[in-house]
């Protein structure tokens, strides 16, 4: 149907995807940080509600970064494994197919004389 993307055009999707959770997290800290201030003036203020509901956003938002630097840390793996493979898969490509196995399906013949 449609064209298969190459391993190259992976590597590049998930370097790409890795950068996503990355900058995912940094906007994470960020918010975290406002909610945080958020926190301390609701607490100044006398607001004990609005400072819980604030810190729990906070946690939340601290969460969250560490869950997209933990998927980032993954992806970045499997593109690694990725890159150390690419040669192997490649070089399977290249094989001829009747190495594989015979078109019968019968495994490869031994060498010795059927048993009668």
């Amino acid at each position: 149907m449609g064209n298969k993307p190459s391993m190259e055009d992976e590597l590049i999707n998930l370097k790409m995807t890795s950068r996503q959770m990355t900058s995912a997290s940094k906007k994470s800290v960020k918010k975290e940080k406002e909610a945080l201030s958020k926190v301390k003036k609701a607490i100044a203020q006398g607001n004990t509600e609005g400072a819980r509901i604030y810190a729990q956003n906070a946690i939340r938002e601290k969460n969250q970064q560490l869950n997209y630097l933990r998927l980032s840390s993954r992806i970045d793996a499997v593109a690694a494994r990725l890159v150390t493979l690419e040669p192997g898969i490649a070089a399977t490509g290249r094989l001829p197919t009747a190495a594989h196995r015979p078109p019968s399906g019968r495994p490869p013949p031994t060498g010795r004389p059927p048993p009668t």
